[in-house]
């Protein structure tokens, strides 16, 4: 799976999800850390509010990557990730 530092939210939770689970290989670079939803308020005319509303927790780390991203498995630049991960791929399929 590729991820950069533009990779945010429910790409994330994917990206996450899988690699924790042992399902993919995340190939890039960290990611941006918005595990939490939010919904945000007015409070003044100058002031707005965000709060998280939710909690994003996987069942086989107990964790998420709020603020802090997810670790992908192979860092590199985003523009070396598909090759990256095509090399790896061919490399696992023996070919």
């Amino acid at each position: 799976m590729l991820t950069s530092s533009h990779t945010f939210s429910a790409a994330e939770e994917l990206a996450y999800d899988l690699q924790q689970l042992g399902r993919a290989v995340v190939v890039g670079e960290r990611t941006r850390g918005g595990a939490h939803p939010r919904e945000g308020w007015t409070v003044h005319p100058h002031l707005d509010a965000s709060i998280p509303i939710g909690r994003a927790v996987n069942p086989a780390s107990g964790t998420n990557w709020e603020g802090t991203g997810v670790q992908p498995d192979v860092s590199c630049a985003p523009g070396d990730a598909l090759d990256r991960a095509h090399t790896l791929a061919r490399a696992r399929l023996g070919g």
